[in-house]
């Protein structure tokens, strides 16, 4: 399957790129991979980066749209077709998408790239992707439902399992979904017949948790990356404190890692991120350093690559707390002789907080940065960042309560959290702002917590603070 979606995806933007190439370039690419893996595959593949790109569509608007590309090329590839088939079918379809009534999936923006005509239409179309919050994790039926459902429509089952996993993991390769798809369906297909057999299902759920566990970080950690802003001082910070190494050495490390996930998260190929992966893993476990390392983190690094990064995912991470980190501010973090003056004083503050999910350390850094990098293009940066003083102070010290609730939150039921939080709220304000932090603490204090969600409900927490004073 590589390059199958990334060939896929792009057949309605390729004429933009390669026109000196001639229309029958996409043409030539999406029938190749047509013949290549049939065309229960060729759909299969439509069907998850569908569902990625709009995962709030419903199953019959990203069905029909797949239906329709599928239709296309089995039309346009047979040895008799017009040479302009493909490219005429593919304004149709762009035709239909910007229609009042639609059969496809919706998108916010989907009317200003009806405005545009012919391939720069095709061009935003394609490129549209969501940004809204994630979806819940996709709830595990039983194997009785798995079993009843399978057995009514076999066929039917795999597609709708297709959208559901997908639109609930849209940031990473599509291949890796369709491999989680053959597993399951595979697992239906032995464990079902002629009846529900529990044994086997345990033994086909044992086979499939490190796969599930590595999707788990993978999805994670690519969310993170699409989304994130400023996500790689979070990163070099989550180094620090979990290897406690320097500021030098995190930045290599975030910067390596982050480098491959942006080369490699919204690649269809899982081979990309495979490769990343494994490069990284020996950067990360160089030999010449392990002896220095924690027993823990060396058994983790004895694992095969990808196992190795669920291991050292599940290590727990020590603060780190330095002398350097001073105030008031030095207008040296704005010289030019000092390229990653502020990239050390973000560290230092992040390395600080071993227990807050990277969503949240990011965006309180990402704060902290822009302050900062306003004050760096002021008129007077030292005058700037004595008036912001207060401000940044402030921002930081939400790191500390932010520990200290996610603390509370783990160690209380949850009626007595929510008591504790609210108890001295007085006035509608007062009490939204209680509110805000109840809904951060259940929903982002876990490591893996969703990022766009967390990222605004964080932001959310800020505003409140800063309006209170408190």
């Amino acid at each position: 399957m590589r390059n199958t979606a990334l060939i896929l995806i792009s057949a309605l933007i390729i004429p933009v790129f390669v026109a000196d190439k001639g229309k029958n370039y996409a043409k030539e690419n999406v029938c190749q991979v047509l013949r290549t893996t049939g065309i229960d595959k060729f759909r299969e593949m439509f069907t998850i980066l569908y569902s990625q790109k709009f995962p709030y569509g419903t199953f019959e608007e990203v069905n029909c749209v797949a239906d329709e590309m599928t239709k296309l090329a089995e039309k346009c590839c047979k040895d008799d077709a017009s040479p302009d088939c493909y490219d005429k079918g593919a304004t149709e379809i762009s035709e239909k998408s910007c229609g009042k009534d639609s059969p496809f999936p919706k998108h916010p923006d989907i009317e200003q790239c009806c405005t545009l005509q012919g391939p720069e239409r095709k061009l935003c179309l394609a490129s549209l992707r969501y940004t809204s919050d994630e979806l819940p994790s996709l709830l595990e039926p039983t194997n009785e439902e798995i079993c009843t459902q399978h057995t009514e429509d076999g066929k039917s089952y795999a597609v709708r399992y297709i959208y559901e996993f997908a639109r609930r993991h849209r940031s990473i390769p599509a291949g890796f979904v369709l491999n989680a798809t053959q597993y399951h369906v595979r697992m239906a297909e032995r464990c079902c017949h002629p009846a529900v057999k529990n044994t086997c299902f345990l033994q086909e759920k044992l086979q499939q948790s490190g796969f599930k566990i590595f999707l788990r970080f993978l999805s994670n950690n690519c969310n993170n990356q699409v989304n994130l802003k400023s996500y790689r001082s979070g990163l070099s910070a989550y180094y620090g404190n979990l290897l406690g190494v320097s500021f030098e050495e995190a930045s290599t490390l975030s910067s390596h890692f982050q480098s491959g996930l942006e080369k490699c998260c919204l690649q269809p190929q899982p081979a990309c991120i495979i490769e990343e992966l494994t490069s990284f893993q020996k950067v990360l476990c160089n030999e010449s350093k392990l002896e220095a390392m924690s027993k823990e983190f060396q058994r983790c690094c004895r694992k095969s690559p990808l196992d190795s990064y669920t291991c050292v995912d599940d290590l727990k991470r020590q603060p780190h707390h330095s002398s350097d980190l001073t105030h008031p501010l030095s207008s040296q973090l704005c010289k030019e002789a000092q390229p990653h003056g502020l990239d050390r004083y973000l560290f230092l503050i992040g390395v600080r907080h071993a227990s807050i999910s990277l969503p949240v350390m990011t965006t309180v850094l990402d704060q902290i940065k822009n302050t900062v990098t306003v004050c760096c293009s002021a008129a007077d940066v030292t005058a700037c960042l004595t008036e912001k003083e207060s401000t940044l102070k402030k921002t930081t010290a939400l790191l500390s309560k932010i520990d200290d609730t996610c603390l509370q939150y783990f160690k209380l039921e949850l009626a007595a959290f929510k008591t504790m939080m609210q108890r001295e709220a007085q006035g509608e304000r007062a009490k939204m702002r209680a509110q805000a932090w109840v809904e951060l603490a259940t929903s982002c204090c876990f490591q893996h917590s969703p990022a766009q969600l967390c990222q605004k409900m964080t932001e959310e927490v800020i505003k409140y603070d800063n309006d209170t004073g408190v």
